[in-house]
């Protein structure tokens, strides 16, 4: 009986010894790499959605795509993978703007990890690239 508690004791542990995938802000063009599927945006919350709206309207920062009470977001990224499918390392774009670039990476994390996006084609590297776009209204200047 101890044995068979011990395996799921045992499987936590390894999966709570994983090292978090690394985020990093850099500037530069990952066109060439092979395209992420996107499967949808199950996974993409409105909160962040939200967030990213009143860092804008508020002034707090330059969001590219904000306009009279509306954003209209669209960023690309890359992101690595490792050869076990989980996520090593993802690169955003600077934004300009640490909360911002916080929101978006925790939100393309959460969103890779539950499969929003998925390899497609072979990169030997593990490397690809992929896009988020949203668009949220506020309600103001409409």
């Amino acid at each position: 009986m101890k044995r068979l508690l011990a395996l799921p004791l045992f499987l936590a542990i390894i999966a709570a010894t994983t090292p978090a995938p690394k985020v990093e802000v850099a500037t530069g063009d990952w066109n060439d790499l092979p395209a992420l599927q996107s499967r949808g945006y199950d996974h993409l919350h409105s909160n962040v959605m939200l967030r990213m709206w009143e860092l804008a309207q508020s002034g707090t920062c330059r969001i590219s795509g904000y306009s009279m009470g509306k954003l209209d977001f669209r960023m690309s990224f890359a992101t690595q993978f490792n050869p076990d499918g989980s996520i090593a390392r993802l690169i955003i774009p600077q934004l300009n703007c640490p909360e911002a670039e916080g929101v978006v990476a925790g939100a393309l994390l959460e969103m890779i990890q539950a499969g929003d996006y998925r390899p497609h084609g072979i990169s030997p590297d593990g490397w690809y690239q992929g896009s988020l776009t949203f668009g949220y209204d506020g309600g103001l200047g409409a």
